[in-house]
């Protein structure tokens, strides 16, 4: 239930205050970051560190699932949308959605829909979340050199959490 509620909260919000008319511009970094989801999903199958625990009423991981892309892309269309031009307000406005995004974990933790596995805490979300909403950023500006960045990651967090590959 609680993840009902927060897809259609963070859908609603979009609806709202999302940067829809700009979507064009976005849709790389929508993909980029769905891409990257998916990766982990993949190469973490028989090792998650981090995964959705559907809760009644849902049943299926496909469906959490879906309502985590309907939020990825959600996120886009908020922080890239509004994303202020000044250097001092955008340290603060990525600063603003690491913490929300956190804080949605924590959330989420608590009511049992999100699980922790093999070491990872809310404190390697955090870290986490930092890089992602920079690279988030850095992607939208810079796509190819986002991605090149982005390589060494998955082979960071296998080395680092002993992540079998298949």
């Amino acid at each position: 239930m609680a993840e009902i509620i927060g897809v259609s909260m963070w859908t609603l919000v979009t609806l709202r205050w999302g940067d829809w008319r700009n979507f064009e511009k976005y849709y790389a970094t929508i993909l980029y970051f769905l891409f990257c989801d998916v990766l982990y999903y993949y190469l973490t199958y028989n090792h998650r560190l981090w995964s959705i625990t559907p809760t009644p009423p849902l049943t299926s991981e496909f469906v959490a699932l879906a309502g985590e892309f309907i939020v990825f892309i959600s996120t886009i269309l908020l922080f890239l949308g509004r994303y202020p031009s000044s250097k001092f307000f955008s340290i603060r406005w990525t600063a603003l959605w690491v913490i929300l995004y956190t804080v949605n974990e924590w959330v989420l933790l608590k009511t049992g829909t999100f699980v922790y596995e093999h070491g990872w805490t809310i404190v390697h979300s955090f870290i986490f979340n930092i890089f992602m909403f920079i690279f988030l950023r850095l992607h939208d500006q810079r796509p190819i050199l986002t991605m090149i960045l982005s390589i060494p990651i998955p082979f960071i967090l296998i080395k680092l959490f002993s992540i079998p590959l298949r």
